[in-house]
């Protein structure tokens, strides 16, 4: 089940009185799991906790962070700061699965993962219930999960797990409480954003969307399979700079470089401190191949850029950021729009990936997108970007870009596109 829509709805009230009823309907054998995404937001929840559950004589074991109430059973109160931390749950057993807050989850991988904990050897019935709000990051699978499939209340089986899945929706109205309490709280609401988002947030629209956003889904082309006739494998890193679950995750975008366009090919994503980002460069440099690295040259950029120079033989080419993130990004949508670039029909990252570039710049986390401009903005200026007329807006196959015409070298004026010739003939 996912409730959800409007803000103050009462969500995380609902998950915490679920637990409650479902405790007394199988006195002594409820096991519930509720997962937030970070420490700070479960410790907020569990102030609210406290309000609900001391008063029916529930226990809160701090050392456990577990509610024990008083007929029996109990529940668990975790965050999921990490996607990797859901494999730390494997062997539990669980009869309630509650996800306040899902649409912080930009990719539902982990929140699967734990569905195989959901188990119970006295009968008592299984159950997943979530909570969330429109235009977070994980906005696009929620959509496509309960939001696209069936009309609100009305259940419906998934096609390819066999779940029986249900979308409530919840509005501000439905917590008269909070409005008789806090009678500016929907005065503050219509002042809290753009009007998409306090659309969204309102009316519960899940088909609300920024107005002029930067980055459109439909603008993407698709493809299946390997791209045909690859000259280029460029690699884009936007490097984070703490492990810490507040900052941005470095990220790596892997994409091929054909006469038709540019195709991606792989998205890595995770938070490293700078021993492991050094090492998983390297790895997934010797995975692809790459012809160019580039890499943002700044914070620990910088770093990165000097350690392989010193150690490897990875083409590595800084990359020198101008300007802010938006104009950075509508200066590469030129050949997005026009049909340059290409994703996959299906990937595991694609969910994630194209969740964060339809709310652009609204999601709190932009490193894809930043990995995404600095490929296209640089492919646009080198020789890569005239095989396929790159640059919709600026030099055209064909046309004089460095002296030569497209004709005058063996490769049709497009350079070298080999590991011992990173630049491609072209000085970034």
């Amino acid at each position: 089940m996912l409730y959800g829509g409007a803000r103050g709805g009462g969500k995380t009230d609902s998950l915490l009185g679920r637990a409650i009823t479902r405790s007394l309907r199988y006195p002594g054998l409820y096991r519930g799991l509720l997962l937030r995404r970070t420490y700070d937001e479960l410790d907020e929840v569990n102030g609210r906790a406290h309000e609900l559950l001391d008063p029916i004589g529930a226990r809160w074991r701090a050392s456990r962070h577990m509610w024990e109430f008083p007929w029996g059973g109990w529940l668990k109160m975790r965050f999921l700061q990490r996607d990797a931390d859901a494999s730390r749950y494997q062997g539990h057993s669980y009869n309630d699965l509650l996800i306040d807050e899902a649409g912080n989850f930009p990719d539902p991988a982990p929140i699967d993962k734990l569905v195989a904990t959901l188990r119970d050897k006295h009968g008592v019935p299984c159950r997943q219930a979530m909570s969330a709000n429109p235009g977070g990051p994980g906005h696009v699978w929620l959509v496509e999960r309960y939001i696209k499939p069936a009309q609100p209340g009305v259940p419906f089986i998934d096609p390819t797990t066999d779940a029986q899945r249900v979308y409530i929706p919840s509005l501000l109205t439905d917590n008269p409480a909070l409005l008789l309490r806090d009678p500016k709280y929907l005065q503050r609401l219509r002042r809290a954003g753009p009007a998409w988002l306090v659309r969204a947030w309102l009316l519960g629209d899940w088909n609300a969307s920024p107005e002029g956003n930067v980055i459109k889904l439909e603008w993407f082309k698709r493809y299946q399979g390997e791209p045909d006739g690859v000259v280029a494998v460029v690699q884009s890193w936007d490097t984070g700079i703490k492990p810490n679950q507040v900052n941005d995750p470095s990220v790596c975008t892997t994409w091929a470089v054909t006469r038709h366009g540019a195709y991606l090919l792989h998205v890595y994503r995770e938070r490293l401190a700078f021993p492991d980002l050094r090492r998983r460069a390297i790895e997934l440099a010797g995975l692809w191949n790459p012809t160019h690295v580039l890499i943002e040259d700044k914070g620990s950029g910088q770093s990165l850029i000097q350690e392989l120079r010193d150690s490897t033989q990875i083409p590595v080419i800084p990359i020198e950021p101008e300007g802010d993130k938006v104009s950075r990004m509508i200066g590469a949508t030129g050949p997005i729009e026009a049909g340059k670039v290409f994703l996959p029909t299906a990937a595991e990252w694609l969910q994630a990936y194209e969740g964060e570039l339809s709310i652009f710049p609204l999601a709190p986390h932009d490193d894809q997108v930043d990995s995404t401009s600095q490929f296209i903005n640089w492919a646009r200026t080198s020789l890569v970007g005239r095989l396929f007329d790159f640059d919709s807006t600026g030099a055209r196959v064909g046309t004089v870009l460095d002296g030569t015409s497209p004709s005058d070298d063996d490769g049709g004026g497009y350079g070298s596109m080999h590991a011992d010739d990173p630049y491609g003939g072209f000085n970034p």
